[in-house]
């Protein structure tokens, strides 16, 4: 039988498993010397009885001894976890963390300029076809619509709004909304669904307008940050 441990155990639950084995084995030890008494041997000595009790008694202080250490031990690491939590969360919040406000109210400046940019292009896009289709009317081509055809390899126009190249593709001055919502709906796939909220309709199955009613209070209104740091009015 263990009597003790000689040196301090790891602060587990195996340390806490060790010190109730010994605790056990000392009161087991204890009660097959009194059994030993009841039946009438007399080898066994009041000093052994004494040395067996103390040794239970011994034994059941460290178990309790391992038990409060092993206590001690896992409310500390509760504490540092608690204020490791403590330092992510703050680090999120801080400049250049995921819940960096202004950071992302840059993004959405930069996506809003870049949404600008392309409705700029797409209308530039649609006035050229219409001042080519001038150009065309111009130099005498016949328009397409009617059912004259022009050689293959040269330029045609459909009103003003349809050319065909003379490589023999065609271009359309396309609405500027429709080809956004393209782009939209080509963001919402790609992203599995962009998230709207709990209990909302999907992105593409909601109007927009109706979306940016509903957002547009909410904070942070990244739509008046962006605005204030670029100087520009909401």
């Amino acid at each position: 039988m263990t009597t003790a441990p000689t040196t301090d155990r790891p602060e587990t639950g195996a340390a806490v498993e060790q010190a109730q084995q010994e605790a056990t084995e000392a009161e087991q030890l204890l009660a097959a010397l009194e059994e030993r008494v009841r039946e009438g041997d007399e080898q066994v000595t009041a000093d052994q009885l004494a040395g067996a009790r103390e040794l239970g008694r011994f034994a059941k202080l460290r178990a309790e001894a391992a038990r409060r250490k092993a206590d001690r031990a896992a409310a500390d690491a509760a504490e540092r976890q608690r204020v490791d939590r403590l330092a992510q969360a703050a680090a999120m919040t801080a400049p250049g963390g995921p819940l960096d406000t202004g950071a992302l109210a840059a993004t959405y400046a930069t996506a809003r300029d870049a949404v600008r940019a392309f409705i700029t292009a797409s209308e530039t896009y649609n006035a050229a076809i219409a001042d080519a289709a001038r150009l065309l009317v111009a130099a005498g081509v016949p328009d397409s619509s009617t059912g004259q055809y022009p050689e293959p390899g040269a330029l045609a126009y459909w009103g003003t709004q349809t050319l065909r190249l003379s490589d023999g593709s065609g271009i359309s001055a396309t609405g500027t909304g429709r080809r956004l919502a393209v782009l939209l709906d080509d963001l919402d796939t790609e992203a599995g669904e962009i998230p709207t909220g709990d209990y909302h309709t999907p992105f593409t199955r909601t109007p927009i307008r109706e979306q940016a009613d509903r957002t547009r209070h909410e904070s942070p209104q990244l739509h008046l940050l962006a605005a204030t740091d670029g100087g520009e009015t909401p």
